[in-house]
């Protein structure tokens, strides 16, 4: 809100006449109302949360294609922040399952999300996607290798509007409410999601778990 109010005011009163300025203005605000509408829409989906009944609405689809729909999104989130985002399939990847759709997104999205805001800068520099089918659930691994998460902090980093120790100054942009969100729609989905400890190095690693046939 700030940067909508001082640079909107700035470009009113014409304080800025460059053209390219101009330009990476308006490229900003875009940016921050695109930021700030996924925070009002946290917020709102959060209070939602447990006050009415689900309104997911799963549909049968392939695993395969499942992933295939939403990794070049998150490939492109990950290549902004200077990540490669690595997807692995192991198991029954080709099977079915009922999922809402967007919901998964939404999980995946701010998983990866997470990992660009905390990660950016790690070696390797790589977002690790690890999917797996047994028969009656799937399993996705969401892996970096940043600072990862402290112990003392691991078991309230699902608190609502929890933020670690080291990001509280502010200096890392959220509200602490993604990951509280997250496993709520996990939960509704009849699936969950859990941090792990990643296997050898550093890095933070979430793994979520659904129901093939919710």
């Amino acid at each position: 809100l700030t940067t909508f109010c001082l640079y909107s005011q700035m470009l009113a009163d014409g304080m800025v006449r460059d053209a390219d300025a101009q330009a990476q203005y308006h490229s900003t605000l875009h940016r921050e109302s695109q930021r700030l509408t996924r925070i009002v829409e946290s917020v709102l989906e959060y209070a939602r949360l447990g006050k009415r009944k689900p309104h997911a609405k799963p549909e049968a689809t392939s695993i395969a294609a499942l992933l295939d729909a939403s990794l070049p999104a998150l490939r492109e989130r990950s290549q902004a922040c200077g990540l490669e985002l690595i997807d692995t399939r192991e198991g029954d990847a080709g099977g079915a399952i009922r999922v809402d759709r967007a919901t998964f997104d939404r999980i995946l999205s701010n998983l990866v999300d997470n990992a660009c805001k905390y990660a950016a800068g790690s070696e390797p520099p790589h977002v690790e996607l690890t999917a797996s089918a047994s028969a009656s659930s799937l399993e996705i691994r969401v892996r970096d290798f940043g600072p990862g998460i402290p112990a003392s902090e691991s078991k309230r980093i699902f608190d609502p509007f929890f933020r670690g120790s080291a990001h509280s100054d502010g200096a890392t942009p959220g509200l602490g409410l993604g990951l509280a969100l997250c496993k709520a729609l996990a939960r509704e989905m009849g699936g969950d999601l859990s941090l792990i400890q990643p296997t050898g190095g550093s890095g933070a690693c979430f793994r979520l778990v659904l129901p093939r046939n919710a």
